[in-house]
């Protein structure tokens, strides 16, 4: 199974829980991940609002970020971007990116984001879903 990952997804990656476990035994569970250097960036933006939901300091920050690398291999947009103009036809403006690559890859999504099932031609894996089919 190959998915794309979703930032809400990779921010649960800092504590842990079944996302991380999830993650770290990924490639032993048959999955491969990827996600757009976006998202990357976006927990880096936000690693304020990580550090207090995750407990930890900046400096786990940046190791467990490290290792969170380890698992998914990340692509930069300009890798995606002749997908973007369909992407834009199934959601919002910064959901583009996540939606272009997994058309790019022919792969579904792994996000808890509700909206994202509003559309049909991708399909998408909630962390329960994932939980369910896993274990």
């Amino acid at each position: 199974m190959q998915l794309v990952v979703d930032t809400n997804i990779l921010v649960s990656f800092f504590r842990p829980n079944p996302v991380r476990s999830i993650i770290m035994n990924s490639a032993s569970l048959g999955i491969k991940l990827f996600t757009p250097e976006l998202t990357i960036d976006e927990l880096k933006k936000n690693e304020s609002d990580v550090l207090k939901y995750s407990k930890i300091n900046s400096a786990r920050f940046n190791e467990i970020l490290s290792d969170l690398t380890k698992f998914i291999e990340v692509f930069p947009k300009q890798s995606f971007r002749g997908f973007e103009s369909e992407a834009k036809k199934l959601v919002h403006d910064k959901d583009i990116p996540l939606f272009a690559l997994a058309l790019k890859l022919s792969c579904a999504i792994w996000s808890n984001e509700p909206s994202f099932k509003q559309q049909s031609k991708i399909p998408v894996f909630s962390t329960r879903d994932m939980i369910e089919l896993l274990f």
